[in-house]
């Protein structure tokens, strides 16, 4: 009689096993009909076609590759994000409007002039077709330089509105002289099938250097949906890159531009040499802060991001790292060097130098005092001597801190 019964028990667990299964797999079918019916009217976009999202109540989310990640841009920058993402097993397809640099990049496998003695992965794929790169991605990372961010959007907008709505990151820092927008809010004017719900921005102090060397670092990935957010960290992160969430977009972006500017006045102080030193670097990243934070507040960013990775970390690593370009622009201005001469030699961007003058000007349009601001400005643009520069912002009027 035990034998029978003991029988009939291990007969019903694989009954058991596959009713669940069976139950499990109706539900994650509806749940997946329902999101895909309207992505845009959906809490949570689930927009992953070979992967699942695994999500606990909005806040612990498991992402299993592998996904389709498009990145649109090739300099230093894409093509460390691009090893993150391959090392965490998704599938990587690079976009550039140069055919002669992508066929660089897949005979050479090493882009020497923008990120050295690193060696690119042989899956990566380049393509100067951008609607065939961002075809069924389940996430687009821009990297362009800010300069060129409105004619890529509007390209990226130009093509075919996507089946399903990959989530878009920016990782790109600056403001447009132009219109004086952070670059998500050129995305989302240019892009009519994104919402704010999609996009996400990523930054910190993450020089591509030592990203692509797996340096550990932390960076922050920001988006007023914090699923989005959410989704972008898990993407990300592996044991040398730590990612943050926030849903203050507006102060990360800004905090990731205008660093780059008083990375500038940094580099300035690095190159005069005789008369600053250390405490003029203090001060001058101390007061620097103080400036984003006051043009940040007033814009309607969150106060505790400027004391975080986005705003004083990275703020600190671009003011004193020799691998910032921004830096190194001051520092040739410090020694006597036009802005001419050395943008004519620097083989990449400096984002602080066109951020400059969009920075200048948002201070003026939204009234906020912003003094380091106006003294590079003066110096890159209107030749006023770094010294005399440094003599008026410490002989101004005296006021409290």
């Amino acid at each position: 009689m035990d034998v029978k019964k003991n029988a009939a028990q291990k007969q019903k667990i694989p009954n058991i096993a596959i009713i669940f299964t069976i139950i499990t797999s109706k539900i994650l079918s509806i749940l997946n009909d329902l999101f895909k019916a309207d992505p845009k009217k959906s809490q949570v976009p689930i927009f992953f076609k070979n992967s699942f999202i695994v999500c606990n109540e909005y806040r612990n989310i498991t992402i299993l590759p592998p996904m389709k990640v498009s990145i649109l841009g090739t300099g230093g920058w894409g093509l460390a994000l691009g090893k993150i993402l391959h090392e965490n097993g998704h599938n990587l397809e690079f976009w550039t409007p140069s055919l002669t640099e992508a066929e660089l990049l897949a005979k050479e496998r090493e882009y020497k002039d923008k990120l050295p003695g690193i060696e690119l992965p042989t899956e990566f794929k380049y393509s100067t077709e951008m609607f065939g790169v961002i075809k069924d991605s389940d996430m687009l990372v821009l990297t362009v330089p800010s300069q060129f961010m409105e004619n890529v959007a509007k390209q990226l907008g130009e093509c075919p509105a996507p089946e399903k709505i990959p989530i878009v990151v920016n990782a790109t820092k600056g403001i447009s002289e132009h219109s004086l927008k952070r670059m998500s809010e050129i995305i989302l004017s240019y892009v009519q099938w994104l919402s704010e719900e999609e996009i996400a921005v990523l930054s910190g102090p993450t020089h591509a250097e030592e990203i692509a060397r797996e340096v550990y670092s932390a960076i922050v990935a920001a988006s007023k949906n914090e699923v989005c957010a959410k989704i972008v960290q898990g993407t990300f992160s592996n044991k040398t890159l730590r990612v943050y969430t926030s849903q203050d977009v507006v102060g990360v972006e800004l905090c990731g531009s205008i660093k780059n500017v008083i990375a500038i006045a940094g580099g300035i102080i690095d190159g005069l040499g005789i008369g600053v030193g250390d405490n003029t670097k203090a001060a001058l990243i101390t007061r620097g802060q103080a400036e984003i934070c006051r043009l940040g507040e007033v814009l309607g960013a969150n106060p505790r991001t400027f004391s975080g990775l986005a705003g004083i970390g990275d703020l600190i690593v671009t003011c004193m790292s020799h691998h910032s370009r921004n830096r190194f622009v001051g520092e040739q201005i410090g020694k006597g060097k036009t802005l001419n001469e050395i943008l004519a030699h620097i083989k990449m961007v400096a984002e602080g130098v066109p951020t400059a003058r969009s920075t200048y000007a948002l201070a003026k349009k939204v009234g906020v005092e912003m003094p380091i601001v106006n003294a590079v400005y003066e110096v890159l643009f209107e030749q006023k001597d770094p010294r005399t520069a440094i003599e008026e912002l410490m002989t101004r009027e005296l006021k409290p801190e």
